[in-house]
């Protein structure tokens, strides 16, 4: 960890003692459990809370904080480290107003609730000894041997170190370690131009800090539009952050006054701090997986089918350790599914979900269903429906004009196909085209659709209109002039 860390305060103790107590016992197993859980994120959590409010008999397993990367190390505090950053704050209050908000979020989290809720906690390293007995090792809080009828694995991901010479030796940063900073560094570098790179550098960019951000890639955010991707930059680039996109690492050094990165162009970045955001790590090489006889591989994660079971009948996984889409909200979807059918033999299917996903940087971009990319690559023709915000009356009064809302529609069709936002508050946004997706609701739906003036959400509006327009075919426009000269 950096000296530059404080690992002191009230609020980073009242967040410790809530999710992972130094002083807890793990309590005497139940002689047979309705379903074990291992790992204790936003996928485990639910799943469990789920389960012991049905009535089941249920063991929670977690070896290193109750919450996950969400609460502890994820959305929580970069939401609010970006948050804090625009609201003008120092560093140091920034980043004390991290760890203030996560302690006061961790008690939903936090052990004692899920015992008050009747959910068996166990501290501790989860391992399988057969697909219906797990063991469960802690020096501190106590070992034991749980037996239960079906087990989840919810055991995430975590941040990846790219084979770069000398990166591990330079004692990076990740989402791990870099929020209980105890004041922003002069100097950072980023490797990774994905969300979580591109939001912490425009954090720390409005902090004062003077940031490098390293992408491999010649853009960044390779999952979005490449529009909406390119507005980014040029936010970025505006905050004084210097882009070194398609930049290959040949190797990082370290010494007394800090990093030096070499790229293979030979120009260098000079930083005191770094911060490896490039690309996650399933949580599974302890799990004892091959003696459940599951299917794993490193890259894929654990092989699940489309009810989210393993290879091992009994065993369901669930959340980053399975998932192609590693999100929060993904990952709770899939533990709502895995309650129907672990425990009531349903057949609810995982692979049906719309998955949206947003980064948080400002602009916002949010985005569902396809890209225009994968649609050219699988040669599905579509149409592109566009509004600029700039052209909403709300853009104008409120000089909030960035960005702009675009959907996919099959062509000849009122289908949606899918849909990116960017703008300030394009998360939101994007909620009635998920809906759309997820109800398959088409654009000639829309056609009633009465929306406050002047908002922003008056998109939907310009949409669906834009949509009619389309259907004035030639032939259409001279049915109808035929029957207007009629009618005069």
């Amino acid at each position: 960890m950096s000296q530059n860390t404080s690992l002191a305060g009230s609020d980073l103790t009242t967040w410790q003692q809530l999710v992972f107590p130094r002083d807890y016992r793990n309590p005497a197993p139940a002689a047979r459990y309705n379903l074990i859980v291992i790992g204790a994120g936003p996928a485990g959590l639910i799943a469990a809370i789920g389960a012991a409010g049905l009535g089941a008999k249920v063991a929670l397993i977690e070896r290193h904080a109750m919450g996950g990367d969400c609460l502890n190390v994820g959305c929580v505090p970069s939401k609010t480290l970006l948050a804090a950053a625009f609201a003008g704050l120092d560093s140091g209050a920034a980043l004390a107003r991290v760890r203030a908000v996560r302690a006061a979020i961790a008690e939903h989290d936090s052990v004692q609730r899920y015992r008050a809720a009747g959910v068996d906690v166990f501290l501790g390293e989860g391992s399988f000894i057969s697909a219906t007995s797990v063991r469960v090792v802690s020096d501190a809080h106590g070992d034991a041997t749980l037996q239960a009828r079906k087990v989840v694995i919810a055991t995430g991901a975590r941040a990846a170190l790219p084979p770069i010479p000398g990166l591990a030796e330079s004692a990076p940063l990740t989402n791990e370690t870099i929020f209980e900073l105890g004041t922003a560094p002069k100097r950072l570098a980023i490797i990774g131009g994905g969300p979580i790179g591109c939001e912490l550098a425009q954090a720390f960019a409005r902090l004062g800090t003077q940031v490098e951000l390293v992408e491999l890639l010649p853009r960044l955010m390779p999952a979005d539009e490449s529009e909406a991707a390119e507005l980014v930059a040029s936010a970025l680039r505006a905050a004084g952050v210097q882009l070194h996109l398609g930049a290959k690492l040949k190797k990082i050094g370290r010494d007394a006054s800090g990093r030096t990165l070499h790229l293979e162009s030979g120009a260098s970045i000079v930083c005191e701090e770094l911060l490896v955001a490039a690309g996650r790590q399933r949580n599974l090489e302890e799990l004892g997986l091959d003696a459940a006889g599951i299917r794993w591989d490193a890259k894929h994660g654990i092989e699940v089918d489309a009810q989210l079971r393993t290879s091992a009948r009994n065993v369901f996984a669930i959340g980053d350790v399975a998932s192609r889409l590693q999100f929060t909200h993904h990952a709770d979807a899939q533990a709502r599914i895995v309650l129907r059918n672990a425990l009531f033999l349903g057949r609810a299917r995982a692979d049906t979900l719309v998955v949206p996903w947003c980064t948080y940087t400002k602009p916002e971009v949010a985005h569902v269903g396809a890209t225009r990319a994968a649609l050219t690559a699988s040669d599905t023709r579509f149409t592109a429906l566009r509004v600029d915000f700039k052209d909403l009356d709300r853009g104008r009064t409120d000089n909030t004009g960035d960005g702009y809302a675009e959907v996919l529609l099959a062509a000849g069709s009122d289908k949606l196909l899918g849909a990116s936002i960017v703008g300030n508050d394009a998360g939101e946004q994007i909620a009635p085209l998920v809906m759309m997706m997820t109800l398959k609701i088409g654009f000639g739906a829309l056609g009633s659709l009465l929306l406050p003036y002047p908002t922003r959400s008056e998109y939907l509006r310009r949409l669906a209109d834009a949509w009619n327009r389309t259907r004035l075919t030639p032939r259409n426009a001279r049915l109808l002039s035929w029957w207007l000269r009629r009618t005069r």
